[in-house]
């Protein structure tokens, strides 16, 4: 575990030392047609945050904390990545804590913060052991990290921890039946069993080469879920509630603040609100949850 010490260069040399720190982490999506967008969505990651955030709020209502917004709040956001989030949560008022495996993405997250002159503090360590005391945080944000970790269970016990009581934990995980897999951007392989993964993904010359990143893993190394699962992992650590935002986002659990979010426009919008007066909704939506659906979005909510 390390925290990366503080510098001060100028805005224009923090977006020279930006993009210099991201690129070589995207030089293997250079097979994208739209690669120069994508790398730009990258260098200017925390401006794309938005449906996240209003994703928080939603929850945040959900769970009876309507109108309390993130000012104040003290965030751990583990996992951070390239920081665009953790720059979101801190613009937005929040105590952010970035936390990441990779020593490389907390430089990248810290030179992010001072585009706004923020200093953040980015602490490099695994998941499995949060170097944080009991119920420090209100809210833990954990996005495409649990399929990563050696021990899911492990992670999900110290984020139990880690929170207040009360406390909120935003969580993704991927499905095991994806029907485009997350990682590889590679349609059906996730319905293929595991050993066929890597001959296949060689076959579409998706196969990421772990020469240059060690830290870098195979499919088979990841840790994809079955929904069913997660529901009995948060019972498991403690955990009293479970949501799933595609059941918010689709009205399938009712919620004040869904259409705010609702992913549903033009003939999608009247569909999904035929669907709605009849009992064919919840069905269909699980049956595409369980086969199609990359990646879940979970709400789990601590006793207070």
């Amino acid at each position: 575990m390390q925290t990366l010490e503080a510098g001060g260069p100028g805005p224009k040399e923090i977006d020279r030392q930006l993009a210099e720190a991201i690129d070589p982490w995207l030089e293997h999506m250079r097979w994208r047609p739209d690669f120069e967008k994508w790398r730009n969505g990258r260098l200017w990651q925390e401006t794309k945050q938005k449906r996240t955030l209003e994703i928080l709020e939603l929850f945040m209502s959900v769970a009876g904390k309507k109108g309390t917004g993130l000012k104040g709040l003290r965030v751990l956001d583990l996992g951070c990545g390239m920081g665009g989030l953790s720059v979101a949560l801190a613009r937005e008022g929040a105590t952010v804590q970035p936390y990441d495996y990779n020593p490389a993405y907390c430089q990248i997250t810290r030179l992010r913060g001072r585009r706004y002159d923020l200093e953040l503090n980015p602490v490099n360590g695994g998941g499995e052991h949060l170097p944080f005391p009991a119920g420090h945080f209100d809210i833990i944000v954990c996005m495409d990290v649990l399929e990563h970790v050696q021990r899911p269970e492990d992670l999900m016990a110290e984020v139990g921890r880690c929170l207040k009581p009360g406390g909120l934990l935003y969580i993704t995980a991927i499905n095991r039946f994806a029907f485009n897999d997350p990682h590889y951007h590679v349609r059906g392989v996730n319905w293929l069993p595991r050993r066929l993964a890597t001959p296949f993904l060689r076959l579409t010359g998706r196969f990421k080469d772990n020469s240059r990143f060690t830290d870098r893993q195979t499919l088979e190394e990841m840790h994809y879920f079955r929904y069913g699962q997660l529901p009995r992992l948060a019972r498991h650590n403690g955990f009293v509630r479970t949501l799933e935002m595609g059941e918010l986002e689709w009205g399938i659990i009712p919620s004040p603040a869904r259409t705010k979010l609702s992913s549903a426009k033009g003939w999608k919008a009247l569909v999904a609100s035929g669907l709605r007066k009849t009992r064919l909704l919840g069905p269909l939506y699980r049956l595409y949850r369980f086969g199609y659906k990359g990646t879940y979005q979970l709400l789990m909510i601590k006793p207070a």
